[in-house]
């Protein structure tokens, strides 16, 4: 079973944020011996998010729990939807686009082999589905990667109906 957990606080300060953090992290380490489980410390991550720095600037945070630092990250992962501390989704899209794209020249490869209808068929529970898993989250990202998904779905539609133009 996989479970996951998430603290997540709003505060005025960075110093109110690690504080609140370290009280948490004592609750789930107590609540993790209690139950006889171990807590995996190198999947543990912190991301301040929207606060109010500069990009080139580190803010550090320091975190500790059963005597292990947790390691500050400018990225986060939530249910496979990666965002930064300033909540764009740019590496999530470049992601996305990566994984389309190696379908899409799959479906490139078999478009004279494989009929129209199979091809339909296989890209919307393989390609699209990648391309459309939580979009809503992301929906209002940057033109540029916005033109990016659109490219590779255009690339799909010319492999499925055999059209170079």
């Amino acid at each position: 079973m996989l479970t996951t957990t998430n603290f997540m606080f709003k505060e005025n300060s960075v110093k109110g944020v690690e504080q609140k953090l370290n009280e948490g992290g004592k609750k789930i380490s107590r609540w993790y011996n209690d139950n006889f489980l171990k807590g995996n410390y190198d999947k543990y991550k912190i991301t301040l998010i929207g606060s109010k720095k500069k990009k080139d600037e580190n803010i550090e945070i320091n975190v500790n729990i059963d005597g292990i630092n947790i390691k500050s990250n400018s990225e986060l992962k939530l249910l496979g939807v990666t965002l930064d501390d300033h909540l764009n989704y740019c590496e999530h899209i470049s992601d996305i686009c990566k994984k389309a794209s190696k379908k899409v020249n799959v479906l490139v490869r078999f478009r004279n082999m494989v009929p129209e209808k199979a091809k339909l068929t296989l890209y919307k529970p393989v390609i699209l589905a990648n391309l459309t898993y939580c979009h809503t989250v992301w929906h209002f990202c940057k033109a540029p990667d916005a033109r990016k998904l659109e490219k590779i779905q255009e690339r799909a539609v010319r492999a499925i109906y055999n059209n170079k133009s």
